[in-house]
């Protein structure tokens, strides 16, 4: 997700997510500023602006880093953890 919303601002990322349990995949194109979003598993196209993009998804890893990181404390050390709170902007309690 977060290579995602490194793609959507611009940046130089995969626009694309792959799962790791099967071969479906979500696409996104950036249209001006606007994204294109399309999933392999669905006869559909979906279209988001990128700053409601890049918010929601600034929310939902925030979300997820502090649940996993409660539910697992253990992944508070974890370089990469670390690495994608400080991005986020997630403070890690005892690091």
């Amino acid at each position: 997700m977060r290579q995602v919303m490194i793609f959507a601002q611009g940046g130089r990322a995969l626009g694309k997510i792959d799962f790791t349990e099967n071969d479906e995949s979500i696409d996104f194109m950036l249209e001006g500023d606007v994204l294109r979003i399309v999933p392999s598993y669905r006869d559909l196209e979906v279209y988001c602006a990128v700053e409601e993009f890049v918010v929601a998804g600034g929310e939902f890893i925030r979300g997820e880093l502090l649940r996993v990181m409660s539910e697992y404390p253990p992944l508070a050390r974890n370089p990469h953890v670390c690495n994608l709170a400080v991005d986020m902007q997630v403070e890690i309690e005892g690091v």
